[in-house]
């Protein structure tokens, strides 16, 4: 029951392929989701990993279950699964930052419908919630605030046994399980929300007196330079605050004595239990959309309809591809009132324009000859330097990545809580 067609291949063409948001950013992306899930989650998270806990204590579950090991699965399987690999990115018609930020704007999406990774959150949601349960209609109350209300499907879970599931996880659910974990940092990656230069694999840049490109300085270095800089007051556990609902023992059993440790401690500290707080709900909330109910099938559920009679895939799939041929101007709307990728992801394409982007790019479609060799910079003199006060002050000021590593880590605890909580915790 693995998620792979082999005639989908077709859509890798469509857009060329990226690469994801660097090991270390969705490493810290899940590690901060592993801080904020509920207790009744964790046995279900070991479910998914295909781990037996040395006994089913909360703290022993915390410890030994972690999200952060699978977080750059979908990128290690892209090889093994090439149908997966537009579904990391997504990008709209004229979109050209910063002079035409579009997102979509009128002229709709690039690429192919339902294969891209706002609609891949979506389905691989909708694949875990039929598992567990859960249910988007608004009447039930459960949002990714309030992910404990009670669920369309009722089950229970004695203390100590496998998760509440009607059935254990098979690999249809751990696949999509690792997806969704992957995919939510993916989209708190700007330049996997634009088309231009590949989401930024074509613009050459300079930083560190190194050549790379646009793309992978957000991948890596920008966020490396943050893990070097980290003040040495978080190279120790944080001090508890009894205003505080994460006690300092809950973060240090999520950490795994990584790099990144001190970095994470600063993000909780100085932005999610401090600067933040007050706009958590807002990052975990859907404006009231609701998708249309004629809204096309999506790949993983002609997949997953497929297994149960395996002679229809060959139709399904033909029938599929079919509808869902490359055009200007796809449609796509992902969103739902609890799950919405599109408006989480709509601020952060203004990245793009606000931040990313630098001016010395051009605008009008055409990059600007940079020229630094009175500098006596040899190397990658013909791209511009980004290591600057100019180019680094704001990111810096205005916490850009450790933000980003925020809203990914909260939204993917929060869809994990709103998927698997119950009550008996």
């Amino acid at each position: 029951m693995r998620l792979r067609v082999a005639l989908l291949a077709a859509a890798s063409s469509v857009v060329p392929s990226v690469s994801a948001f660097g090991v270390a950013g969705h490493e810290i992306i899940a590690t901060i989701a592993q801080i904020h899930l509920h207790p009744s989650v964790l046995p279900v998270l070991c479910d998914l990993l295909n781990i037996e806990p040395s006994d089913h204590s909360e703290a022993t579950l915390r410890r030994q279950c972690h999200l952060a090991p699978i977080a750059v699965w979908a990128d290690q399987q892209k090889g093994k699964m090439p149908w997966s690999a537009p579904m990391h990115y997504v990008g709209a018609v004229d979109d050209h930052p910063g002079s035409n930020c579009r997102y979509p704007g009128t002229d709709g999406w690039l690429g192919t419908k339902n294969i891209n990774v706002l609609d891949a959150i979506q389905n691989v949601t909708g694949i875990l919630a039929r598992w567990s349960g859960a249910d988007e209609h608004p009447k039930n109350g459960r949002t990714l605030l309030s992910p404990i209300a009670p669920r369309r499907t009722t089950s229970s879970r004695v203390e100590g046994q496998k998760p509440f599931a009607p059935r254990p996880a098979g690999p249809l659910e751990e696949q999509a399980f690792r997806f969704l974990a992957h995919f939510i940092g993916d989209m708190h990656q700007p330049l996997h929300l634009t088309g231009r230069d590949r989401g930024g694999n074509g613009a050459k840049v300079c930083f560190d007196n190194r050549e790379t490109n646009l793309h992978s300085l957000w991948d890596t270095p920008l966020l490396t330079r943050l893990i070097r800089t980290v003040p040495p007051q978080y190279s120790r556990p944080l001090p508890d605050r009894g205003d505080l609902p994460i006690p300092s023992a809950q973060i240090e059993m999520a950490l795994r004595r990584a790099i990144y440790d001190p970095f994470i401690r600063r993000v909780m500290w100085e932005g999610i239990e401090s600067k933040w707080i007050h706009d958590i709900d807002g990052w975990l909330s859907c404006p009231g959309t609701t998708a249309p109910e004629s809204q096309s099938e999506s790949i993983f559920s002609v997949v997953t309809r497929a297994f149960s009679n395996p002679l229809t895939l060959p139709r399904a799939l033909v029938n599929f591809v079919s509808s869902a041929a490359p055009s200007k101007g796809v449609e796509i709307i992902p969103d739902g009132p609890v799950v919405c990728p599109y408006a989480w992801s709509a601020p952060i394409h203004k990245l793009n324009c606000e931040y990313v982007w630098p001016a010395v790019f051009g605008y009008n479609g055409t990059d600007t000859e940079v020229d630094h060799e009175e500098d006596g910079i040899a190397s990658c003199k013909k791209y511009p330097i980004l290591d600057t006060q100019a180019y680094l002050a704001p990111l810096d000021d205005n916490l850009v990545l450790e933000k980003l590593v925020a809203q990914g880590g909260l939204r993917l605890a929060g869809l994990l809580n709103w998927l698997f909580a119950t009550k008996h915790a």
